[in-house]
């Protein structure tokens, strides 16, 4: 007569139980305490490790979250010392990096070395940085990544390959569709430019397989059939876009973080850029055999309104459908510079709607490796209106920051509420899907 009292207690134990392991946050949102600072605050030190110069800067109020910014493509010089923070918009809001020092965030960041493969050092740079951070100024409670453009990348790959190093990402329009689908697309620019206008091999070496050291300014710039104020080769230049899915604004407009025009940009990194990667890899990375160039009969009509002889082009494009990488070149991109998805840790993806070089894409082929590895618990993807590429706001950015703790402090996944309309944030937008 007491077996059934004693089964049914502890049936609803293990209910209780089952619904408290449910109703508890992961892991990871158990933040462990950091230790003593090793060094007086407030502290700055700007250093080089490994060839790399860095900055670190922690205020006298520390809150015992580090937050390490993630540089975007290097296209210039260095600046004197290296950024602690990502980039705002022109006259939206006040400095960043003096709001975060005052909220008692420590900062750091590496100029990144010159002297490999851009996504690789950025990573090495990083992670050694913040290792260095550990045993020079103390253990952090916390580190969150961020990073920009291919910062976004290194960041999104730095949170996948060390979840003990890091606590949470911030990718803000972020390549991450990962550096070889990134330079096939660059590829596809380039050959859509080529069936068009030409392509001067003699000074930038095939379409296929660039000329080693190539250099925007003097070898590209002066010989590219740019767009006429007298819309001339407009045809030509509509086409580019549209067989490479491009919006209007997108493409035509100027980008408000850069000051140069979509199309200019994408130019940069389908000549220069590629070029870059292959002298680095030891050989062409980008490969087009699984692509197929098409357009819809409304843009077919568009364009031969523009005087374009748009079957001809996709012919000849599609004729050259048998572009191969160099698998050992392929295979070095590859492991530096791709994502697998597997995340044990947050990571948050920002992009406008209307990036100028890195499209919102990237967003969607980013969800789908993530989902293959079944770890789509710890992505959230959200996206801002506008034009432009990185062109945030420092309230956005705060937003997104806030949002990044208050999931690791909750272990709850930030929804809609956590990005207001009224800042920017477009909560209702759908990114396309990765075009192959």
């Amino acid at each position: 007569m007491t077996r059934l009292p004693r089964l049914l207690a502890f049936a609803v134990a293990a209910l209780l139980a089952v619904a408290w392991l449910a109703a508890a946050p992961p892991a990871w949102a158990q933040a462990l305490p950091g230790s003593s600072p090793r060094v007086t605050l407030p502290f700055d030190l700007v250093d080089t490790l490994d060839d790399a110069k860095y900055k670190i800067r922690v205020p006298a109020n520390w809150n015992g979250t580090l937050l390490v910014y993630v540089q975007g493509t290097k296209t210039g010089p260095p600046p004197p010392e290296p950024r602690l923070d990502p980039p705002v918009l022109p006259g939206s809001d006040g400095p960043l990096e003096a709001t975060l020092l005052s909220r008692g965030y420590a900062l750091a960041a590496s100029e990144i070395s010159p002297n490999d493969l851009q996504v690789k050092a950025a990573v090495q740079d990083t992670l050694a940085l913040t290792t260095y951070f550990r045993g020079r100024v103390g253990d952090p409670k916390r580190v969150i990544l961020w990073g920009n453009s291919l910062g976004g990348l290194v960041a999104a790959r730095l949170v996948e390959d060390y979840p003990r190093s890091f606590d949470g990402a911030i990718a803000l329009s972020a390549s991450v569709a990962g550096a070889p689908r990134m330079q096939d697309r660059f590829l596809d620019f380039g050959l859509a430019y080529a069936v068009v206008f030409g392509w001067p091999a003699d000074a930038w070496g095939p379409v296929e397989n660039l000329r080693s050291g190539l250099i925007f300014a003097t070898d590209v710039n002066p010989k590219v059939n740019w767009p006429k104020e007298d819309g001339s080769n407009l045809g030509g230049w509509e086409f580019i876009r549209l067989v490479n899915g491009w919006a209007p604004d997108a493409f035509w407009k100027t980008d408000p973080m850069t000051g140069r025009t979509g199309y200019l940009l994408r130019m940069l990194f389908a000549t220069w850029f590629r070029a870059l990667a292959q002298d680095w890899a030891g050989g062409p990375v980008a490969q087009n055999m699984d692509h197929k160039y098409s357009l819809t009969s409304d843009e077919k009509k568009y364009l031969a309104g523009l005087g374009v002889q748009v079957d001809d082009l996709l012919a000849k494009m599609n004729a050259r459908t048998n572009i191969a990488a160099s698998p050992r070149a392929r295979d070095y991109l590859t492991r530096f510079g791709d994502v697998h998805g597997t995340l044990a840790k947050p990571v948050l993806t920002l992009h406008t709607t209307l990036d100028t070089l890195v499209d919102s894409s990237n967003a969607s082929a980013y969800r789908k490796t993530v989902e293959d590895s079944r770890c789509l618990e710890n992505l959230v993807q959200t996206y801002v209106s506008g034009v432009g590429h990185n062109a945030f706001t420092a309230k956005q950015l705060l937003a997104a920051l806030a949002a990044m703790e208050s999931w690791l402090d909750t272990g709850k996944r930030p929804g809609a509420s956590a990005f207001p309309v009224e800042l920017g944030f477009d909560n209702a937008f759908v990114p396309p899907p990765w075009p192959y």
